[in-house]
């Protein structure tokens, strides 16, 4: 089973996305994800995600929330994925990404081909939906 350690990045009511470089075997249809990383066998997730924003130069806080699935048209590929605020630093993602772009949480869903679940979905509509803070 591939595994893989991915993290919904949010600033106010925004989340980051970035574009593959090449076509991604796994999930064919997509082209714009959530940051991503391939675990190895026996690798921490939330490690792997820690070096994965350090590498993009971001600064962040952890939140509570982590999701688990197998996205239906692969059961061979096991996520995990963790949700950050972000902080502050310019994201460098050209390392592993193409590029990337900020996209309104009420707009994801014109974005989701197999990197979402039903329970992210409703987690970002539910950000997208709140008040904005004064």
């Amino acid at each position: 089973m591939n595994r893989r350690a991915s993290v919904i990045i949010l600033r106010d009511k925004e989340v980051l996305l970035v574009k593959l470089k090449d076509l991604d075997k796994a999930l064919p249809r997509s082209t714009w994800v959530f940051p991503f990383v391939e675990l190895e066998e026996n690798e921490s997730p939330r490690k792997a995600i820690n070096d994965l924003l350090r590498e993009f130069g971001i600064n962040y806080s952890l939140r509570k929330e982590i999701f688990k699935y197998v996205p239906s048209e692969n059961p061979k590929l096991n996520y995990v994925v963790y949700v950050v605020d972000y902080v502050g630093g310019e994201p460098n993602v050209a390392a592993r990404f193409q590029t990337y772009k900020w996209v309104k949480a009420e707009d994801i869903i014109a974005y989701s081909t197999t990197f979402m679940d039903t329970n992210i979905s409703n987690y970002l509509k539910e950000i997208a939906s709140k008040p904005e803070e004064i």
